[in-house]
């Protein structure tokens, strides 16, 4: 026991709880800590567990994403869970970077887009146009928000490119509910920075390649991330 003593209070300090506070010759039992309880909703209790992916498109109970860490995710409007790609098990039970989109709805999980596959290349299509076989490369680590108009952005992290090679990436993503677009950067990895001016805006600058990075959105809905220097992209908010 370790006594410490405060202002003429002598505090009896156990390693887990506070046992007794005598201060002025008053003894009062502290109150039992409160214990917040969880429920067990959805997924295995086992670890590795391989993804069960359904049709894509369709909700159903049985459906559930693989183990995984260092996905992307997000929250929409309605209050529905995004969850994107991370490093872990696709529907063989096989271990990498994965691509597969899903929503959960609160009851079940609906897989959306991407492969049921790990490893999978991106598919870029034209930059700045939306459609339905675009979709990113696997990956773990990027950054992810949602901007005030409610849809999904997805920004760089280690992953696959275009070619099928594996490294960072600073390529920028938007999915509107429906299709992905190919926003900004490379769709090839391991891409440095293009800096320009600081404080400037200007269509050529992009942030260099990176996962782990650091971001927030401001009052507006602009996208700031700091990891090399600080970035920010504000004008890419609207729908």
């Amino acid at each position: 026991m370790k006594r410490t003593v405060i202002r003429g209070c002598a505090l009896a300090l156990f390693a887990t709880t506070i046992a007794l506070a005598s201060c002025g010759g008053n003894s009062q039992t502290p109150p039992a800590p409160h214990v917040s309880s969880g429920t067990w909703v959805s997924g295995a209790n086992t670890t590795r567990s391989a993804g069960v992916y359904g049709t894509q498109g369709t909700a159903s109970p049985s459906n559930v994403p693989g183990a995984r860490q260092f996905p992307a995710s997000w929250t929409d409007n309605s209050g529905n869970l995004w969850l994107f790609g991370g490093n872990g098990l696709d529907s063989a039970g096989s271990g990498a970077y994965l691509n597969d989109l899903w929503k959960f709805d609160g009851t079940n999980w609906t897989w959306v887009s991407g492969s049921n596959l790990a490893g999978q290349a991106g598919v870029y299509g034209t930059k700045g146009t939306a459609a339905s076989n675009n979709v990113p490369g696997a990956r773990a680590g990027s950054l992810s928000w949602r901007d005030n108009s409610g849809n999904l952005w997805l920004f760089g992290g280690s992953g696959v490119d275009s070619a099928g090679t594996t490294d960072s990436l600073n390529d920028l993503w938007k999915f509107d509910g429906a299709n992905w677009t190919w926003v900004s950067g490379s769709n090839v990895a391991g891409q440095a920075g293009v800096y320009g001016t600081k404080g400037a805006a200007a269509s050529v600058n992009v942030p260099g390649a990176r996962l782990y990075a650091v971001s927030w959105t401001d009052k507006s809905g602009g996208l700031w991330s700091s990891a090399v220097g600080v970035w920010t992209r504000p004008e890419r908010t609207a729908a």
